[in-house]
């Protein structure tokens, strides 16, 4: 773990700054002390692919032509949660590349925090990695796996080393792109990448690849967001990592589409006392997970005896905290949030499938490859 710890923390600081506030965060989140560690922003939910298994479909299909969050916000934003402890900010979509001024929402966010940026690839040019570089950002997270193998460039992601940016193959941990999961390790070992494992959310899949997971969770070069550095098996959802969506609303995670709050209603801080102390409570090692039996697995590899009473459910696909204890406290949110949330239980109830209902994703992507949609899981960096 200590070799792993040591490899995450050099490949991302990329300035002393960083590096204190990073050990500063780490001391105070084991000493039990309230602190907000990462934040994903959804910048834009415009993308210029089109994905089945996205799990941001139904946020960036709600309307026509979704805004982007101002760079004004991000700043704003970002400053609320610098001073709740934040180390670490994932820039994401929809495909944050579709924004002209993407350089301009990267710059925005404090030097002292980790930034890094979820995409596609399609739109990334050695131009565009420069200017990203000058702006700020330290690590871009590559979609990878089957759909993704005909738009990954692999000389772009090894001019984003030369140029000082760390790069993050980001792939979803099922059975059906374990192929693709292992030729990842591979290149992060030849080219100093690191693997991002997404835990997957069960829809038009079969769940985790339990196998492999366990096999690799530990290497050094493999990120995971139930890990952050931190070494805990425990999901930081709610409590320690928090996403916002570009009209505001804050969920706990990117895959599961609970909102507790909107930021342009209320300050952050406000909104992240009242989920951290919820949501310290339901101890679990990921709030995604739906199985029994994956949950009994996880328990006992991470030496864990979480209650079965936080296992989501598979009601909503993409809010597995339907029906449960988990819901406390959570709102409508902003107009177009209920509206997807109405639309997906009309579809659920009518017997239709995660996608008509409508998914989510960040960074979408058009089909470049034969993999039948059956075997993917909703991703998003």
């Amino acid at each position: 773990m200590l070799r792993k710890a040591f490899k995450q923390f050099q490949l991302g600081v990329k300035n002393p700054g960083q590096g204190m506030r990073i050990l500063a965060s780490e001391a105070k989140m084991r000493a039990g002390i309230r602190t907000l560690r990462s934040l994903e922003l959804a910048v834009t939910w415009i993308c210029n692919l089109d994905c089945e298994f996205c799990y941001a479909e139904d946020l960036m299909k709600a309307q026509k032509k979704p805004p982007h969050m101002p760079v004004e916000e991000v700043a704003d934003i970002t400053r609320q949660a610098r001073d709740l402890g934040l180390i670490h900010v994932n820039v994401t979509g929809g495909e944050p590349l579709v924004r002209k001024d993407i350089f301009e929402v990267v710059d925005a966010i404090p030097k002292d925090v980790v930034v890094s940026l979820v995409t596609n690839s399609t739109l990334l040019t050695k131009e565009k990695i420069v200017r990203l570089k000058q702006a700020g950002l330290s690590t871009i997270q590559m979609s990878y796996g089957g759909y993704y193998l005909k738009s990954f460039q692999r000389d772009l992601a090894r001019y984003c080393v030369e140029q000082g940016i760390s790069v993050t193959l980001s792939v979803v941990n099922i059975k059906a792109e374990r192929p693709n999961i292992e030729h990842a390790f591979a290149m992060a070992e030849e080219d100093d990448f690191s693997v991002l494992f997404n835990y997957p959310m069960i829809y038009k899949n079969e769940g985790v690849d339990s196998e492999y997971y366990w096999k690799m969770r530990y290497h050094p070069r493999c990120r995971e967001d139930n890990l952050f550095w931190s070494g805990k098996d425990r999901c930081p959802a709610g409590t320690h990592k928090l996403y916002v969506t570009n009209d505001g609303d804050v969920m706990t995670c990117d895959r599961i589409h609970a909102i507790y709050g909107n930021v342009r209603t209320e300050p952050l801080a406000g909104i992240h006392k009242r989920m951290y102390e919820q949501f310290i409570k339901h101890k679990s090692f990921c709030l995604l997970e739906t199985c029994e039996k994956q949950w009994d697995e996880n328990n006992k590899r991470s030496g864990r005896n979480y209650s079965k009473t936080l296992l989501g459910t598979r009601e909503d696909p993409f809010n597995v905290f339907e029906g449960t204890p988990l819901m406390h406290g959570s709102v409508a949110g902003s107009t177009m949030a209920q509206e997807i949330h109405a639309a997906r239980k009309r579809a659920s109830e009518g017997g239709a499938n995660g996608h008509d209902a409508q998914g989510h994703d960040a960074s979408g992507d058009g089909r470049p490859v034969d993999v039948p949609v059956s075997e993917e899981a909703p991703t998003k960096r």
